[in-house]
């Protein structure tokens, strides 16, 4: 019997385990995009750090103030401040002050967001424009890491401008390049639409359609052809499209115009021919070349930050790297001088006349801030690309041949370094410029005091200290409207307007509420006197002057038998106060008229009332004086 060998059923393979990634994820497998993506969580970091050892300082208390004062209206989102037409950062500021007044993690947040798109979105642009090569790394180096942009970013105020326009910059770039590729006209409207939400956060967002239009005429369309040829070529193809960017600007321009008067002493002036010879030989001489290379180095300490204070070394080193890089790309490069003037274009038009014309008439100091030129970083590392790189599908970009691909990689990679190092060195001590414990301690403690406040607490006006808000703010430092909106609501209607009270309170300089007095005239009875002299009833002061205003009140000590009515006269305002039987009270009351001189008036000349002292002047904590 022959054998037979038995046939054994095969067995199935056990199923493979397939992981499929992300499309964002899979392409970090790129050396340049994992590179890339590297350097945007280093810079979030960098900048979570930042924002940790920021905080709120003074134009950040008047949105606060402002959002409590007003509804959110068009007439609200459409004033003018310091000289800025803004309406969506209004209407931002406004909605985050209604969630939470004075929350920094909140506004934070907001800011870091808005930052972390920004770096996602200028990488993004760069790969449309040169392509998804390593020479975009540095350019991205020089976007994250200047120093120019960081103390824009760190201040709220400054924030809601700087990190919307460099957003607008990069989405308006990016569709700007679809379209003049040729990918549909709908990417040239969105494009302006990106234009008017710039204007919307910034004044600097009407120059965006005027850098739209020199980039394309220069490199996205027709570059061979004269760059003039190009511009009129493109106007012609294109009329309805820059028409309606002509029609945005205009209708911009009108509506600025228009709401000029809403902040009536700030904003645009005419300026001052030394001063702004000053600011200009600061701004484009000094603070804007000097961190261009990673600089200042070296900061002033401000209440809002730090002014650049770079040495007369590093400026002028700056200007040789700058002037070299000039040469070197318009010996290599075609077209490389077009960058460049677009790169001086817009620091002139977009950074420097606006500053002049907002700032020039009283101060040149402003020329050492670089959050004026914190949008120029944009323009800077895509102009400095566009005269080193090819757009992607150029050809014939270069006149002679360059240098061997090693050496470009050695001279990229230790430029980027060194401006690495430069910047680290700086943002550093910026960082050590910043001090936000000051203002977090006031208005935390301000903030106790009031939830720890009876609801029938009366509180009078007073200025913030001026370590924390200036005083040419005026009636809008005063704690009526930039603390009222830490206040329980009844609360806060009071601290607008204040009662007559026998226990008002008003904040010291640390934030806490204490008793009040009165600062200015002052008049008691005579040693020796139980009453101060009337006459039918009445006394008259000549010698109280009152500037009126919300910060003005006055106090009477007496003494009655009974209670009482008087009425206090001030230029034409009559004050009623109703006095309690007592044998030593005292009263506050507000006072809003101006006048030189006041009466008090018994109201009824026989009753036992006897005045022992009077007060006219500002509410200030006892003991203490004005801020």
């Amino acid at each position: 019997m022959e054998a037979t060998e038995t046939e054994r059923p095969e067995r199935p393979e056990p199923p493979a385990l397939r992981i499929v990634l992300p499309g964002w994820l899979a392409a970090l497998r790129s050396p340049v995009l994992l590179g890339a993506a590297l350097l945007i969580v280093a810079s979030l970091v960098l900048r979570l750090l930042i924002l940790r050892d920021s905080y709120f300082v003074e134009d950040d208390l008047l949105f606060v103030g402002d959002a409590y004062r007003s509804d959110l209206t068009l007439d609200f989102v459409t004033r003018v401040h310091k000289g800025h037409f803004m309406p969506g950062a209004l209407a931002l500021t406004w909605v985050l002050s209604r969630i939470a007044p004075y929350d920094w993690l909140l506004v934070a947040g907001v800011t870091f967001v808005a930052q972390a798109l920004f770096s996602v979105l200028a990488l993004r642009l760069l790969r449309n424009l040169f392509g998804t090569r390593p020479a975009i790394l540095p350019l991205l180096i020089l976007i994250l890491f200047s120093p120019l942009a960081i103390p824009a970013f760190g201040w709220w105020a400054a924030a809601i401008n700087a990190v919307p326009l460099q957003l607008v910059l990069v989405l308006a770039l990016t569709d700007q390049l679809r379209f003049s590729r040729g990918e549909g006209g709908r990417y040239g409207w969105r494009a302006l639409a990106w234009c008017g939400v710039g204007m919307a956060f910034s004044t600097k967002g009407v120059f965006v359609t005027f850098l739209l239009f020199a980039l394309t005429t220069a490199f996205l369309r027709e570059r061979e052809t004269g760059w003039i040829a190009s511009a009129f070529g493109e106007v012609r193809r294109h009329w309805r499209l820059w028409s309606a960017h002509v029609l945005a600007l205009a209708a911009y321009t009108v509506l600025y115009l228009a709401r000029r008067g809403t902040a009536p002493g700030e904003g645009a002036s005419m300026p001052d021919p030394d001063v702004t010879t000053e600011l200009l030989s600061l701004l484009l001489g000094r603070t804007f070349p000097s961190g261009a290379i990673g600089g200042p180095i070296d900061w002033s300490p401000t209440a809002v930050g730090g002014l650049a204070e770079p040495s007369d070394a590093l400026v002028i080193g700056s200007w040789v790297i700058l002037a070299t890089l000039l040469v070197v790309t318009v010996l290599h490069r075609r077209r490389a001088l077009r960058a460049w003037i677009v790169l001086a274009g817009y620091l002139l038009l977009a950074d420097a006349v606006p500053t002049v014309i907002a700032r020039g008439s009283y101060t040149s100091l402003v020329g050492l801030e670089t959050r004026y030129v914190a949008d120029a970083v944009v323009i800077l590392a895509i102009c400095l690309g566009l005269a080193l790189l090819p757009v992607e599908g150029e050809s014939g970009a270069y006149r002679r041949a360059l240098p061997a691909p090693s050496s470009l990689s050695l001279v990229a990679g230790l430029t980027s370094g060194a401006y690495l190092i430069l910047s680290m060195v700086s943002i550093g001590a910026y960082r050590d410029t910043l001090t936000g414990d000051r203002v977090r301690a006031y208005l935390e403690t301000a903030r106790e005091q009031l939830a720890a406040a009876p609801e029938n607490v009366v509180i009078y006006p007073t200025p913030l200290p001026d370590d924390i808000v200036l005083p040419v703010n005026g009636e809008r430092r005063l704690s009526s409207h930039l603390l009222a909106p830490l206040a329980r609501p009844a609360i806060r209607v009071r601290m607008t307007h204040p009662e007559p009270s026998e226990e008002a309170r008003v904040f010291d300089k640390d934030g806490k509420l204490v008793p009040m007095s009165v600062f200015g005239f002052f008049a008691a009875r005579g040693e020796g006197e139980r009453c101060m002299p009337t006459l039918d009833g009445t006394a008259f002061f000549p010698d109280a002057i009152s500037f009126g205003g919300k910060a003005t009140a006055g106090a009477l000590a007496y003494i009655s038998d009974r209670p009482v009515s008087v009425t206090v006269e001030v230029g034409e305002e009559r004050i009623v106060l109703s006095l309690k039987e007592t044998s030593g009270g005292l009263v506050h009351f507000p006072v809003t008229g101006v006048s030189r001189g006041m009466n008090i008036v018994m109201n009824d000349p026989t009753a036992p009332l006897c005045l022992t002292g009077v007060a006219l002047g500002a509410p200030v904590p006892q003991g203490g004086q004005p801020s």
